[in-house]
């Protein structure tokens, strides 16, 4: 039988002085913190930062020992000559590489596919949740949204968000759906509308209808801002923020918003509002994130009709 204590005691030995130095990190970083910071005890965005920093530097200490021993393996595979060699005193034998699964015997149970430790570890973690506060510099917002911007996940059931064409208006006038949504403008003015919008992934131009028409509709299919507008009525205006999953919160009027079961790793959080820069920020998401932002007011600016003109006399 072959032994094979002595490489899992150096890997072992490598695993700890990896982990050692992980912790050897993190009181760096607080000492750097601590010079730079002023008296007094640190502020609630100072706390959340280094919070971010040890986390980062946990996940790039786990993202070493997995390529070490994706080394170890590479070179005990040579070291048994691709699999044909006689295995060395006291090296383990080499995982089999992938390949097509042979046909299971009839009445057996199926092979469960080989599990990296990497792939245990990710299952075990569990998803993670976020929150913090939102502010606005330069104005107020009423209505403040926070998601995840790098996670996707695909829409349920197929869903449909109407927006009415009402007294001249669009209703409501800002939204937030998930990628793959439909969109229904149904006009309840006896005048006629044209909807349209010339936003980046997602422009369309549903034509000129009136009230008693089917109404017409266009499915979002890439995230970002849509600014929907009337071809007829300068004024009307719609904002429709188009997110990749369902990770994402509307902002309470006190700021506070929270996101549960965000997949651990790290993630771009996004906060935007119609009425101001939208702001991101990239966190390492394990167990409870703090996060904040503030974001800063900007006036809306004059828009073009759909073919990048000016409105005629006909605008009101």
């Amino acid at each position: 039988m072959t032994n094979s204590s002595p490489p899992r005691r150096r890997t072992g030995r490598m695993i700890a002085a990896l982990l050692m130095g992980g912790l050897l990190l993190s009181p760096t970083v607080t000492a750097r913190a601590d010079d730079k910071a002023p008296e007094g005890p640190p502020t609630r965005a100072e706390f959340s930062k280094l919070q971010n920093d040890v986390r980062e530097q946990r996940a790039l200490i786990i993202q070493m020992m997995q390529t070490e021993q994706q080394r170890y393996d590479l070179l005990l595979h040579l070291l048994q000559g691709q699999g044909g060699g006689t295995p060395l005193p006291g090296l383990s034998s080499a995982p089999a590489a992938p390949g097509p699964a042979a046909p299971a015997a009839e009445g057996s149970a199926p092979e469960k596919p080989s599990e990296r430790p990497e792939h245990v570890s990710a299952r075990r973690a569990g998803p993670g949740t976020i929150e913090g506060r939102v502010s606005v510099s330069g104005g107020s917002a009423d209505e403040v949204y926070v998601y995840v911007e790098n996670v996707k996940m695909p829409v349920k059931n197929h869903k449909t968000f109407e927006i009415r064409q009402e007294g001249r208006q669009f209703h409501p006038r800002v939204a937030v759906v998930q990628t793959g949504t439909n969109l229904v403008f149904p006009n309840m003015d006896a005048i006629y509308h044209n909807v349209f919008s010339n936003s980046p992934h997602n422009t369309f131009d549903l034509g000129t209808y009136q009230a008693g028409d089917k109404a017409r509709s266009v499915v979002v299919s890439g995230p970002g801002v849509v600014d929907i507008f009337c071809n007829l009525h300068q004024k009307m205006s719609a904002k429709v923020l188009v997110v990749p999953s369902v990770l994402y919160a509307k902002v309470h009027p006190d700021g506070i918003f929270r996101i549960d079961n965000v997949p651990t790793g790290v993630r771009r959080i996004v906060a935007w509002s119609p009425d101001t820069k939208p702001e991101t920020q990239r966190v390492a998401v394990e167990g409870m994130t703090q996060v904040s932002f503030t974001l800063q007011h900007q006036e809306a600016s004059a828009h073009s009709n759909k073919f990048g003109q000016a409105y005629g006399s006909y605008r009101d």
